[in-house]
């Protein structure tokens, strides 16, 4: 019928009778045959996730996916589990996932995404690597292991070598003892010094290298079988994949977890014996090497590809075809940090379902927790941060960091100081501004948001123009000061408010003519524009208004700089000179808890910077600690943060606003004075006129 119509079309067309009723058929024809061929060719859209590791690639290989037209566009990710989202809500249609990830992502069955290829280095290799026991040949069954010497390759993480690997082994053959009178890392170390006579677990137990030290001085027997017990580096020659082995093998051990592919080729140096070692299995039974039938305790899955349930099979052939395909080699540049050989699954599968081929992998990320539970309960106040905090955790349990998290959303940033003091919340990321009145109702800082130069840090300051008369802060008296506001660091009048006539007539009209100063930079501009003599403001968000550093040294840079500091005396110098400072956050605790719960709660959160913050391990990070969240700053931690560090001592001539309010506490306790009013205004009085005086 539709082949009549268009012949009885086109002979109208050759002698020039058409309608108008043709001409919009013609019309017509035209936009469906043209919607048509667009569906077809709808560019599939890749989540790559950029790094400093992958941005170069990113931006030479992502252009040329559209140009040679194969149907192949970027979307840019700011980590693997935002890639994850951007397919769930429609904005990629593949990306790259870990298995771990895959453990995260099958808890999600509203995501509609199917496994469509593994990433193998190998096509015949059905997994990355496979973890085994060695053992010499004394050892006759799994319950002669006890009492004997362990070799093990370390507990720092990497990107293919995570806690839940590193434990598995032990967590078989010890019981958790879940003492309540031991974190929970201590606890596993104890557990191990029990069980064995002796042991190699080189390099760092903890990323705390305090606790790390103090555990290593309590259980020495975990180091005496290292090259260097003193140490316990890993620089020591027993630690490591290949360390494991030689520990075994140099006798220094008699039990080793390693990886199947490491022993075999250890194992083809004709020196060793194979007869001298056995395959420990899972069964509680041995093996002799020499019969090569080694028995697997848990391997480790490929890489793979996840596409949504609409394109998979799509996904499935390109991927498939990258070997013939012309421009293929691009998109196998762009994936260069995994394995370059795409193998199709049998079938496309949930994530789930690809899962249940590796079922120890899935048990050993599915971990039965201590009871009563060690959970942190992480206070958070709105929707964004709540969907981040539970990204964290689900994060956090797949790459084996303990104890877990819990996240508890509250309306406002001050139910959360609320929580804290009735211990419905364990931990809550705090503003420097919020810390004088989570110190006046029992809190404390356990550890400092960290940014990662000093000039990132918030540093207060009087600034007054390059040509004014003021030389020092001495000659601030009778002078129109410009403040950021009442609640501010900048301007620590901590309780100041015009509703109940505090605010000094004044303060308040030189405010009203600087359009209500409320920020570091309307301050300056009120201060330069010659309403106020003197501006005390964030160094930090005037230089990158002016673009211009001031230094210490920076006298070449002089005609550049239009405003300095004051100090307390006048000086020739060109001397940055502070009232205080203060890091971008920090996480605060109710000072009752306990040192033992403070040094768990600690130890996880270095565990999580050291996976998922900014010196994340592996070419991209499954999750961003500190980064942008969907398209957003300041989530949970503030814009700018580097890491998180127990004291702070960068900047050493000026006061910390930590000393100054925890000063102003103690002040306030020991005099007893009741006057709201007054303590309000004492930190004010203390960071400037005290400084006076």
């Amino acid at each position: 019928m539709k082949d009549r119509k268009l012949k009885l079309f086109l002979m109208k067309l050759l002698i020039g009778r058409l309608s108008k009723m043709d001409i919009l058929l013609f019309v017509l024809f035209f936009f469906i045959a043209f919607f048509h061929q667009n569906i077809n060719v709808e560019s599939l859209k890749l989540c790559m996730v950029e790094s400093v590791h992958t941005i170069k690639g990113i931006r030479e290989l992502c252009p040329q996916l559209t140009i040679s037209g194969n149907q192949i566009e970027c979307v840019i990710g700011s980590d693997r589990f935002n890639c994850l989202r951007h397919l769930s809500m429609g904005k990629a249609d593949f990306t790259v996932l870990e298995p771990e990830d895959l453990v995260a992502a099958s808890a999600y069955n509203e995501y509609n995404i199917l496994v469509t290829n593994e990433l193998r280095l190998f096509s015949d290799e059905k997994q990355r690597y496979e973890m085994i026991v060695i053992v010499s040949k004394n050892v006759r069954n799994i319950w002669d292991v006890k009492g004997k010497r362990f070799c093990h390759p370390g507990l720092d993480t990497t990107d293919d070598w995570t806690n839940s690997f590193s434990t598995y082994f032990e967590e078989w053959i010890i019981p958790r003892n879940c003492d309540p009178d031991k974190t929970l890392l201590e606890d596993r170390m104890n557990g191990l010094s029990n069980f064995f006579e002796a042991a190699c677990i080189a390099g760092p137990w903890t990323a705390d290298t305090i606790y790390d030290s103090k555990l290593k001085s309590k259980y020495r027997n975990l180091c005496a079988a290292c090259d260097n017990p003193m140490g316990c580096y890993s620089s020591d020659m027993y630690h490591g994949r290949e360390g494991a082995l030689l520990c075994l093998t140099d006798n220094a051990g008699d039990v080793a977890w390693v990886r199947l592919n490491d022993t075999l080729e250890h194992f083809k140096d004709e020196q060793i014996n194979k007869e001298d070692y056995k395959y420990l299995c899972p069964d509680g039974t041995t093996r002799p090497v020499k019969l090569d039938k080694p028995c697997v305790w848990i391997t480790k899955p490929w890489p793979v590809i996840i596409a949504r349930s609409e394109v998979a099979k799509k996904v499935e052939k390109i991927m498939i075809s990258l070997k013939t395909d012309k421009f293929g080699w691009k998109l196998r540049q762009l994936l260069e940090n995994y394995h370059p050989t795409p193998v199709s699954t049998d079938t496309l599968e949930t994530p789930e379902d690809f899962l249940v081929r590796f079922p120890r992998f899935m048990g050993a990320n599915n971990r039965v927790p201590c009871r009563p539970s060690r959970r942190v309960k992480w206070c958070v106040v709105s929707n964004l941060e709540e969907n981040k905090c539970r990204w964290l955790r689900e994060a956090s349990i797949v790459y084996g960091v303990e104890p877990a998290i819990s996240c508890i959303q509250e309306l406002t940033r001050a139910d959360c100081l609320k929580a804290l003091k009735t211990e419905r919340a364990d931990i809550f990321i705090a503003k420097p501004e919020e810390l004088f009145q989570a110190r006046k109702i029992g809190l404390k800082t356990m550890a400092q948001v960290v940014p990662k130069r000093n000039n990132e840090f918030i540093r207060i300051a009087a600034v007054v123009k390059q040509d004014s008369w003021f030389k020092s802060l001495k000659d601030l008296k009778g002078a129109k000061a410009c403040f950021t506001g009442y609640r501010d660091i900048e301007s620590s009048i901590v309780g100041l408010n015009d509703n109940d006539g505090q605010m000094p007539y004044n303060l308040h009209s030189l405010t009203k003519q600087a359009n209500g100063v409320g920020k570091d930079l309307s301050a300056f501009d009120c201060m330069m524009s010659n309403i106020g003599d003197v501006a005390f403001v964030d160094l930090k968000k005037i230089d990158e208004k002016s673009g211009t550093l001031i230094k210490k040294y920076s006298n070449q840079m002089r005609n550049n700089i239009e405003y300095r500091t004051l100090c307390f005396n006048e000086v020739d110098s060109d001397e940055v000179c502070l009232l205080t400072w203060a890091p971008l956050g920090m996480v605060i605790i109710n000072e009752n808890m306990t040192e033992l719960r403070q040094e768990e709660i600690y130890s996880m959160l270095l565990e999580m910077d050291k996976l998922f913050g900014s010196t994340f391990k592996g070419r991209t990070p499954a999750f961003s600690m500190y980064g942008i969240y969907d398209l957003n700053q300041s989530i949970i931690f503030p814009e700018g943060t580097q890491h998180l560090q127990l004291e702070v001592h960068q900047i050493q001539r000026a006061p910390s606003y930590s000393d100054i309010v925890n000063d102003i506490v103690k002040r306030v306790y020991c005099s007893g004075a009741k006057n709201l009013s007054s303590l309000y205004n004492m930190i004010f009085i203390y960071v400037f006129f005290v400084l006076l005086l």
